[in-house]
């Protein structure tokens, strides 16, 4: 395809979807409840580890937990201690995840909280101006967040690890690049622009099987497994056509994803 022709094909999906009244059935729809940045960005954690599965058994999941936080997340994360985390939690199920998965997620968010303020500062910390894209940080954020666990809970558990993969594993790491694109792109209706310091132009596309299934068919890329390399050149080739903000096209591309496959228009 024409570069022209992608141009013009891309920002006519984006028009179409990238529109607030497609937030109804996205995790999203839980964060933007919260207008604290601070709150923001643990809702948009712990929302986006989950983001797999049947989209309204995610936004069940999300809010049983913020259920929990008595409308104050960042305060009950911060504040309450990982025995009463554990009791909290105890019943809660999400497909491959129950409720120490999310007490030790919660904890272990509390531990970065406390030494570094916020999740954006924490993140930041591994953050390096030359760094082409968020690939190094984001290894470094879910790296850290994974030995606060191994401290608090010393066997390994691999369904709690399924919560936060890293690049470094070669994954897509789509719902983590996922919570960036909503803390990091400016708020247009859609993303929140909760975080600063992280420049947009190094957000890596979230990958999933709708996106990589558009991603194909506008010939962003040729690869068959979903993985981080995926993720990188579907990136590369948007900046192409948007070399400032590579991922603001993740929510509308995944809408066309899922809604033009379903109508038989993408194979």
């Amino acid at each position: 395809m024409q570069q022209s022709q992608l141009k013009k094909q891309l920002r006519t999906i984006y028009r179409r979807y990238h529109r607030p009244s497609f937030l109804a059935l996205d995790p999203l729809v839980c964060v933007r409840e919260y207008d604290k940045p601070r709150d923001q960005e643990v809702v948009g954690l712990m929302a986006s580890v989950l983001a797999y599965g049947r989209v309204e058994n995610i936004l069940a999941s999300v809010r049983h937990i913020l259920r929990l936080t008595g409308g104050a997340p960042r305060e009950y994360v911060a504040g309450t201690a990982f025995a009463a985390k554990k009791k909290d939690l105890a019943g809660f199920k999400h497909r491959f995840n129950d409720g120490l998965d999310i007490a030790l997620l919660l904890e272990s968010m509390k531990l970065e909280l406390l030494e570094h303020e916020t999740l954006r500062n924490a993140f930041t910390r591994h953050l390096n101006r030359a760094d082409p894209t968020v690939r190094e940080a984001l290894a470094g954020f879910a790296g850290a967040l994974r030995r606060r666990a191994a401290i608090l809970l010393p066997r390994r558990r691999r369904s709690f690890e399924y919560l936060l993969p890293s690049p470094a594993d070669g994954s897509a790491c789509k719902r983590l690049n996922m919570f960036l694109r909503w803390m990091v792109r400016p708020a247009d209706g859609i993303d929140l622009g909760a975080w600063t310091g992280v420049p947009v132009s190094k957000l890596v596309m979230p990958v999933d099987a709708h996106v990589a299934r558009a991603a194909r068919g506008l010939g962003l890329t040729r690869r068959n497994t979903v993985d981080w390399k995926m993720a990188e050149e579907i990136t590369a080739n948007l900046k192409k056509v948007e070399p400032d903000d590579p991922a603001k096209y993740d929510f509308s591309l995944c809408r066309y994803g899922m809604i033009a496959f379903r109508k038989g228009r993408l194979s």
